[in-house]
């Protein structure tokens, strides 16, 4: 398995990301060299912005949408709104630590009321990105259905997610040849049912991360799964036409006995690879 950058690491730079995106006050930052210390006076527009302090409230999927969100080269999914809402807050943070500095905290939230202080903003950009953010159900038939290979992919915080077994019907699962995970493939037959896993609220860089796992031998089509009797849509990865199959596959005697030799001869989290 590939080495991951721990949190700290992966918070520091998706901070920094989501400013360069975004800071028209031209900040010169530097994408080398960041400094998390008090520089001397907020007050200049080429000081550094204190990290541990900037989109504090911020947890690494909701920094990671706020990156597709304020990407201004994906147009499809840039929001206007939450651009504007970050640029009001940085500044809103800096005079904030101005009056810090100055010993004058009271004062700024005389200056500033609820409404346009730096940790309103933060709660402005969280319900706007809430209301942006669409989220997916993912049905999970092969090894995603593994809570190791999930962690792996995703990250540790994946207990969000609400989960359920499901059933989807007419379908039946098939070892690849020559390799250690499976693949779905649509047999017409009411009688062929595939055992697996509802996973609800999977954000967009989230699905990003499973669409680079899949790798480009697999494709998000639309099903409909089973849950206690109730119907839910969802998206599967199917295979391509270049995929070939093998023996029906049995997840418990995977998870049993190759999941390790799966993790050490063809995980990658930028596409699955064959032994």
């Amino acid at each position: 398995m590939e080495n991951h950058q721990n949190i700290n690491d992966e918070i520091t730079s998706l901070k920094l990301m989501i400013l360069q995106n975004n800071l028209k006050q031209n900040w010169n930052l530097d994408s080398e060299v960041w400094n998390e210390e008090f520089p001397y006076d907020y007050r200049f527009e080429d000081t550094y912005l204190q990290l541990s302090f900037i989109l504090r409230d911020f947890n690494v999927e909701e920094l990671n949408d706020l990156c597709l969100v304020t990407n201004v080269f994906d147009i499809n999914k840039f929001n206007h709104t939450i651009s504007t809402l970050i640029n009001n807050y940085i500044k809103s943070c800096v005079d904030y630590l101005n009056h810090e500095i100055d010993g004058k905290t009271e004062e700024y939230f005389m200056e500033f009321n609820k409404n346009n202080n730096c940790f309103s903003y933060e709660k402005k950009i969280k319900k706007e990105l809430a209301n942006s953010i669409k989220k997916y159900a993912m049905f999970f038939y092969g090894t995603l259905r593994a809570i190791e290979v999930r962690e792996a992919v995703l990250g540790k915080d994946i207990d969000k997610h609400k989960s359920n077994k499901a059933i989807i019907y007419k379908h039946q699962v098939y070892k690849v040849m020559n390799a250690n995970y499976p693949l779905i493939t649509y047999t017409n037959n009411s009688q062929d049912k595939v055992e697996g896993l509802l996973v609800h609220n999977i954000s967009e860089a989230e699905l990003k991360k499973l669409d680079a796992f899949e790798g480009k031998n697999y494709f998000r089509a639309k099903a409909q799964v089973e849950v206690h009797g109730q119907l839910f849509n969802v998206e599967i990865y199917m295979p391509d036409k270049t995929m070939v199959s093998d023996q029906i596959w049995d997840f418990d005697d995977w998870y049993k006995n190759n999941i390790e030799d799966f993790f050490k001869n063809e995980f990658n989290i930028n596409g699955v690879g064959t032994s």
